[in-house]
């Protein structure tokens, strides 16, 4: 087994910080662009989520804690494993589940809605 680096142990976090971000960005203005035809197509009053009874703002909310939720997971599952293959894995894995709850929640946001 070769050595362990401390450095590793701080990568999960960051790679999971770092995924988590850009997808939470890509997610939110995917879900921009298509708020017309979620809420009543081109003749809709109200077209952006930002407007939409609070929906956009739960969108940022909700985007904000999961980067902060992938950031604390992140180091929790960094400090377990110290292999660099290894760590980036899971800063992947704990990204990938951050990305599944947003979906799930802006997925109740827009049914709410």
């Amino acid at each position: 087994m070769r050595s362990a680096h401390p450095a590793n142990a701080l990568l999960t976090p960051l790679i999971a910080f770092g995924a988590t971000g850009a997808g939470v960005l890509a997610l939110f203005f995917a879900q921009r662009a298509l708020a017309p035809s979620l809420v009543g197509g081109e003749w809709a009053i109200c077209r952006t989520p930002d407007c939409l009874l609070g929906v956009g703002l739960w969108l940022v909310a909700g985007g904000f804690a999961l980067l902060c939720a992938s950031v604390i997971a992140g180091a929790l599952a960094g400090f377990r494993v110290r292999e660099r293959a290894a760590s980036v894995r899971r800063g992947l894995i704990v990204a990938a589940c951050c990305l599944v709850v947003y979906l799930a929640g802006s997925a109740v946001f827009w049914i709410l809605v």
